[in-house]
């Protein structure tokens, strides 16, 4: 830490949990965090700051329990940022209910002069919004967006990995403690997201999730950033608790408009009803903040979304490529055709054996490695992990150029089903 106070802030962050918005009342009527640690009991009481259950908690720790959480991150190399270290974000410290202390793994950049954008969605999303997500992400990423989100399955993950993609850097925010073992899966690519960028925390460093978890730590997500961007978020998806904290801190909403028939989009259509501004580009995005932010952003670096022909995943394209984009989409629409026809009278496809075809071309070698790992039409995503060889991240990476591509289509229950 940067100041000797660090274990002071610790202390008060025990006393007032996480998400409080009394953090700078404190500091109004005591003066400052070791001031208030000084205070004698009574006269903490007398203040009338506290709740029945703050006032239990002052009983309950002492510094010696802070000491031992800085010894902790010290240990496991987690940065520990308070609002007195030049490294704690100004736009944090304008929420209502600032954090008392931020955990941080990897560096934390300086956020307040970035065009931090964030990206929320659902966690079980469809392969349309994921592949949407990770070419929308890889996209502002390389026109000069840095990428904020919560590290969890589906929406977050493709926005990390198409930052990651971009050779961006991407913070997430998550809701538990960064040491404590929560979503194993992700586990590879939250450690490339701390190379890239860091995994900020405001939950102490063993601290396990709760469902009321993601309630506090999605202000963070917002507090971060200068808009956040919904991707398929239901009537009752958590974004749209992220859009409530965004609302209340002055932020922009970005929604990816998505079908009206569909419960899947009602919260996010929702929000478009309700005045977010409809995103089917990057430019959408960015054309908010150019005239703010002219040394960060690169308009010639982002290009358009289009929609392909086939009813899938919209594209991202350069104008130099798109043709031959094109072209490889209307094969592989002509192949799938040619083999739904062939199997359309098969029944199980699940236990259908499958010979990849060698020839695929037009896929990166990732991509190509998942591709022919393949040995039934439908398989597990973790087996498919498994006899690739490929990292979590970089076989994520490849299932989405994969459905972009038309070749695999994703399942319930993570499960991935070859089109060809």
């Amino acid at each position: 830490m940067q100041n000797s106070n660090g274990i002071y802030w610790i202390y008060l962050q025990n006393v007032l949990g996480y998400g409080s918005r009394k953090i700078f009342k404190v500091l109004d009527v005591f003066g400052s965090v070791k001031a208030f640690y000084n205070a004698p009991y009574k006269e903490k009481v007398s203040s009338k700051l506290f709740s029945k259950s703050e006032i239990n908690r002052i009983e309950k720790y002492d510094i010696d329990f802070a000491y031992k959480t800085i010894e902790k991150c010290e240990k496991l190399g987690y940065k520990i940022i308070t609002p007195e270290n030049p490294l704690y974000p100004i736009r944090l410290k304008h929420i209502v209910n600032p954090p008392a202390v931020l955990y941080v793994y990897g560096n934390m950049p300086e956020i307040d002069d970035e065009v931090a954008i964030a990206i929320v969605g659902a966690r079980k999303a469809s392969g349309y919004s994921r592949a949407l997500t990770y070419e929308l992400s890889e996209r502002l990423t390389k026109a000069g967006a840095f990428i904020v989100s919560g590290g969890a399955v589906g929406i977050d993950t493709s926005a990390h990995t198409g930052a990651l993609r971009a050779k961006g850097n991407t913070i997430a925010i998550l809701a538990c403690g960064l040491n404590y073992g929560y979503l194993a899966t992700n586990d590879e690519l939250r450690m490339d997201i701390a190379s890239n960028g860091a995994l900020i925390s405001e939950f102490q460093p063993d601290y396990p999730v709760f469902k009321s978890n993601f309630m506090v730590r999605n202000r963070l997500i917002s507090g971060l950033c200068l808009g956040t961007i919904v991707v398929e978020a239901g009537r009752k998806s958590g974004a749209l608790i992220t859009v409530d904290h965004a609302l209340e801190q002055g932020r922009d909403i970005f929604v990816i408009p998505g079908d009206l028939s569909s419960e899947r989009y009602v919260g996010s259509n929702r929000l478009i009803r309700d005045g977010a501004k409809v995103t089917t580009s990057p430019l959408d995005v960015l054309e908010e903040y150019t005239h703010i932010y002219p040394h960060k952003i690169n308009i010639m670096g982002c290009g358009e979304m289009l929609k392909g022909e086939m009813n899938d995943a919209p594209l991202f394209f350069d104008e130099d490529n798109r043709e031959d984009k094109k072209k490889q989409r209307i094969t592989i629409e002509s192949k799938t055709v040619k083999k739904k026809d062939q199997i359309e009278s098969k029944k199980n496809d699940e236990i259908k054996e499958f010979v990849p075809d060698k020839s695929v071309e037009n896929l990166s070698d990732n991509a190509k490695k998942l591709y022919l790992a393949f040995d039934k039409t439908v398989m597990l995503f973790d087996e498919l992990v498994e006899k690739s060889g490929l990292s979590v991240s970089n076989a994520l990476s490849a299932a989405t150029e994969l459905e972009i591509m038309g070749i695999i289509e994703a399942m319930a229950g993570e499960r991935y089903k070859v089109c060809l």
